[in-house]
């Protein structure tokens, strides 16, 4: 003859199951949402420096020219903005806007426009001098070796 569950047993086992099915559904559902993980690992970004010769970019004999080249494979293969501030020194900064990812135009006086959604940045350091974006550009570190007129730009 069978025994009747008592309520108090049944919502036990009623507990209990949903517990162990969370426990072995839940490594499931999170191996689905990489994004979500905080121990997400991002692409490691290539490093190193490139040289670039000044004498075969006109756009740079200048102060405060400015001219765009792609490094690759550094930056993500995306261009690099290089603008000469003085006789002996440059600012290099990835054109990639902090915003949504457009791509920055040449400076205008002081300031490095995102034609998308009119962020602006300062040409100096490339800080946010106008939203929406909130972040400055990515600054590369260079230095100018005047004796070969070559500029290092590590990434």
């Amino acid at each position: 003859m069978c025994k009747e569950i008592s309520p108090e047993r049944r919502q036990f086992l009623w507990k209990a199951a949903v517990t162990l099915g969370a426990g072995v559904c839940l490594p499931v559902v999170l191996s689905w949402l990489p994004g979500c993980s905080s121990e997400t690992k991002q692409p490691t970004e290539p490093s190193g420096t490139v040289e670039l010769d000044l004498s075969a970019v006109p756009e740079l004999q200048q102060v405060g020219g400015a001219a765009k080249r792609r490094f690759a494979p550094y930056n993500n293969e995306r261009e690099v903005l290089i603008i000469r501030l003085g006789q002996t020194e440059f600012v290099a900064f990835s054109v990639v806007c902090t915003h949504m990812g457009c791509d920055v135009n040449y400076p205008t006086g002081d300031v490095i426009p995102c034609p998308c959604h009119g962020a602006r940045f300062a040409v100096r350091d490339g800080r946010v001098l106008q939203g929406p974006a909130e972040r400055p550009l990515r600054r590369f570190p260079c230095q100018y070796d005047a004796a070969r007129n070559v500029l290092l730009i590590t990434f």
